[in-house]
C-alpha cells in the first residue's frame, strides 16, 4: 500500500493545521483571515502534475494583489466586475465500495458561516455580533442500517464542501478585497448589499463557497457593534430552469447535440480506442465503470487530502496493477483534458451547444455591462457554480487552456473606462489574462464593441423554440 500513497501533495495535511489555526496571529489589520494555511503548505509541496505550467487540480492559482495586472492603459478606471467561481475542495460525489473505510470530515462550523461564531479577533467572521448562527451538520450514526455498506465514515455528505474548500474561497475573497477595496477603491470598505449581486446554483457546496468568499471579501468589520448585521442574499434558480451549467433538462436539444458529438468525434473515438485496457483496469480496481471525469472524481479527492489511493487485493488480470498510482492519476487527468477540450471547445457542432447552453448567461454578462455603463449601483456580479460552469465559459471565450478547472477556479470579466471615454473588457482566469486559441480578441484589453459582438453570437432570439428542435 505504501507505493500507492501519494506524498507529493502536502497541502492536504490541512485537517491537522486547521486545529492549530487559533494559535496564528496576524501582523496586519488588512489580513482579514488569520492563518495562511494553504500558502504555508504550498511552499513545501510539489505540483501534482509534472507539466511546466504547474497545473494542480487541488488548488487553482489565486489572483492576488501581487499578481493582479495593472490596466493596459494608464489612468483607466474599473467600472464593473463579474466573478465566476468553481466551488472549493469537496468530498467525492459518490461512495464506492473501496471508499467505505475512509473518513471525510466536514463538521467544522467555524469554517463556513458568514455570520460565524465568535473566535479570536483576527479569525472572526464578518458581522460576528449576530445573535443566531445556523449551520447544517451531517451526522452519520454508527448504528445506521445502511451507512456501513453504503457510506464512508465522518461527517461529509457526497459532494459536500470541506473546511479546506471553505478556506480556499475565504482566501480568494480576502485577496479580492486587497485588490478591489484597499487598492482600487472599487468596492466599498464595508459591505453594502446593493453593490454586490450574488448568484449561485441551488447546491449546498456552491452556496457555501459563495458565503465563504464573501466572508473573505468583507471579513472582520472592525470593532463596530452592529445590532442588525446585513443579510447576505444568495440568489438561486430552481435546478429545472437554471443556466449556470448546460441545462439539458430545460433544453433537450443540448443532449441531442452532445450525443452526436460523442458518436462522431474522431478525437473521442481515438481516446476510447487508446484506453480500452486502461479503462477496464480502472473499472476492475474501483469496482465501478465511470466516465473519465468520474474516474477523476474518485481518485483526485484522495490525492488532494493525502489519503491512500485505492487498492484491490484480487480480481485484476495478470500483468496489471491492483492499485491506483500517481502515474495512473496523471493519465486520467490527461484523458480528461482531451475530452473536455473536445466537448467544450473544438468538436464540430460545439458552437450550437454553447449557444443553447450558455446563451442566457451570455445575455446576463452583456446586460450587467450595459447596466454598469449607465451608472448602475451593482459593482460586482458574483456567480458561484461548478467546473461545468467554468468549462463552457472557457469554451465560449475560446480559451487556449481547456484542462479541467481546479478547485476554486475563477474567472473575472472586468469593464474598464479610459480617460478619453473608451470602454474595454479584460478577462482574467486563475491569476492570469485569459489566452485564446483563435485570438478573436486580446483579452488583456478587448474593445467593448468587439466583446459585445462576440457575446451576441451566443444569444438566441428564440431559445425555447431552438431547444425543442429534433
Amino acid at each position: 500500500m505504501t507505493g500507492a500513497r501519494v506524498t507529493t501533495v502536502m497541502l492536504f495535511l490541512i485537517a491537522g493545521l486547521i486545529m492549530t489555526a487559533s494559535r496564528f496571529k496576524s501582523s496586519s489589520q488588512e489580513d482579514l483571515i488569520a492563518p495562511d494555511l494553504i500558502d504555508l503548505v504550498n511552499l513545501e509541496q510539489t505540483n501534482f502534475s509534472a507539466n511546466p505550467e504547474g497545473y494542480n487540480y487541488c488548488q487553482a492559482p489565486r489572483t492576488t494583489l501581487e499578481t493582479y495586472p495593472a490596466p493596459k492603459v494608464k489612468g483607466a478606471t474599473l467600472l464593473h466586475s463579474q466573478l465566476f467561481i468553481r466551488h472549493g475542495d469537496r468530498a467525492p460525489i459518490s461512495a464506492l465500495p473501496l471508499d467505505l473505510d475512509l473518513t471525510w470530515e466536514c463538521s467544522n462550523s467555524s469554517a463556513y458561516s458568514f455570520t460565524g461564531p465568535e473566535l479570536d479577533l483576527i479569525e472572526k467572521s464578518p458581522f460576528h455580533y449576530a445573535n443566531v448562527v445556523a449551520h447544517q451538520v451531517v451526522t452519520i450514526p454508527a448504528g445506521s442500517p445502511f451507512a456501513s455498506k453504503l457510506m464512508w465514515k465522518g461527517s461529509c455528505a457526497p459532494g459536500q464542501l470541506t473546511p479546506v474548500g471553505a478556506l480556499q474561497h475565504r482566501k480568494l475573497g480576502a485577496a479580492l478585497r486587497q485588490i478591489y477595496v484597499n487598492n482600487l477603491n472599487f468596492l466599498p470598505e464595508t459591505y453594502d448589499p446593493a453593490t454586490v449581486h450574488i448568484r449561485s446554483t441551488d447546491v449546498w457546496r456552491t452556496k457555501q463557497s459563495a458565503e465563504n468568499l464573501m466572508a473573505g471579501l468583507y471579513g472582520v468589520q472592525g470593532k463596530i457593534m452592529s445590532p442588525s448585521p446585513p443579510i447576505l442574499k444568495i440568489h438561486t434558480l430552481p435546478t429545472e430552469v437554471d443556466y449556470l451549467t448546460l441545462n439539458a433538462g430545460a433544453c433537450p436539444r443540448i443532449s441531442q447535440l452532445r450525443s452526436h458529438i460523442e458518436k462522431t468525434s474522431e478525437v473521442l473515438q481515438r481516446l476510447k480506442d487508446d484506453n480500452v485496457g486502461f479503462s477496464k483496469q480502472l473499472t476492475q480496481i474501483l469496482g465501478a465503470e465511470k466516465s473519465w471525469s468520474g474516474f477523476m472524481d474518485t481518485v483526485l479527492p484522495r490525492i488532494c487530502h493525502n489519503k491512500p489511493l485505492q487498492c484491490r487485493e484480487e480480481g485484476n488480470e495478470e500483468g496489471t496493477s491492483n492499485c491506483i498510482t500517481e502515474t495512473i492519476a496523471k493519465r486520467i487527468l490527461d484523458n480528461v483534458a482531451i475530452q473536455s477540450t473536445e466537448m467544450y471547445r473544438d468538436a464540430e457542432g460545439i458552437f450550437d451547444v454553447l449557444r443553447l447552453g450558455m446563451g442566457p448567461l451570455s445575455s446576463d454578462i452583456k446586460e450587467n455591462i450595459l447596466a454598469a455603463k449607465t451608472q448602475g449601483k451593482v459593482r460586482l456580479n458574483f456567480y458561484s457554480g461548478h467546473d461545468t460552469t467554468i468549462l463552457p465559459l472557457l469554451g465560449l471565450f475560446d480559451a487556449e487552456d481547456m484542462r479541467w478547472p481546479p478547485y476554486a477556479s475563477h474567472i473575472l470579466v472586468e469593464l474598464w473606462k479610459t480617460l478619453n471615454g473608451e470602454y474595454f473588457v479584460r478577462i482574467l482566469y486563475n491569476q492570469a489574462v485569459l489566452a485564446t486559441k483563435s485570438s478573436w480578441c486580446d483579452l488583456e484589453w478587448c474593445p467593448l464593441g468587439t466583446f459585445m459582438a462576440h457575446l451576441d453570437r451566443f444569444i438566441s432570439k428564440d431559445l425555447m423554440s431552438e431547444c425543442q428542435r429534433q
